[in-house]
């Protein structure tokens, strides 16, 4: 839950310009929900690939916030951008923990979990815990546009 509070907090104070009260990004964010495979659909090891080679993915970081009560771990937060096309290659989340919710556009995810392709729209959440491997592509018209807090190593 702190990660959450903690994206929020920072999704907020990351904007650059205030978003206007009825934007559909601040929209995304007041009703963020988590999105999960059905249980009846999880099964270890269910997808073990991606949709291939990653393109059309451009990764800004907003902000580094470091941890109080441990030194080496600071909490990231980042936006990602999927063009149309675009794909996140299959990676896991042994060493980088943490949320993801989409602001806007359509995004379908292989996850290890799920027997199914997952789809998310605005307002739906991914949690990237350490057994959480997956990939990502965006099958529609429009860009694709997430924020992400992961708990990352600080050297």
């Amino acid at each position: 839950m702190r990660i959450l509070a903690t994206l929020a907090v920072l999704a907020l104070a990351a904007c650059a310009t205030p978003a206007p009260e009825n934007s559909a990004e601040l929209s995304a964010l007041q009703n963020a929900h988590l999105r999960s495979c059905p249980a009846e659909r999880t099964q270890a090891n269910a997808q073990t690939a991606g949709f291939g080679e990653r393109s059309g993915v451009e990764v800004t970081d907003l902000a580094i916030v470091p941890s109080a009560d441990d030194p080496t771990r600071a909490v990231r937060l980042r936006r990602i951008m999927i063009q149309p096309g675009g794909i996140i290659p299959w990676h896991d989340h042994t060493d980088v923990q943490g949320a993801a919710v989409l602001l806007s556009g359509e995004a379908t995810e292989l996850r290890n979990t799920c027997l199914d392709p997952m789809v998310y729209s605005a307002g739906d959440m991914a949690l990237e815990d350490a057994a959480t491997a997956h990939s990502w592509r965006n099958d529609g018209t429009e860009p694709v546009v997430v924020l992400v807090a992961h708990v990352v190593r600080v050297n």
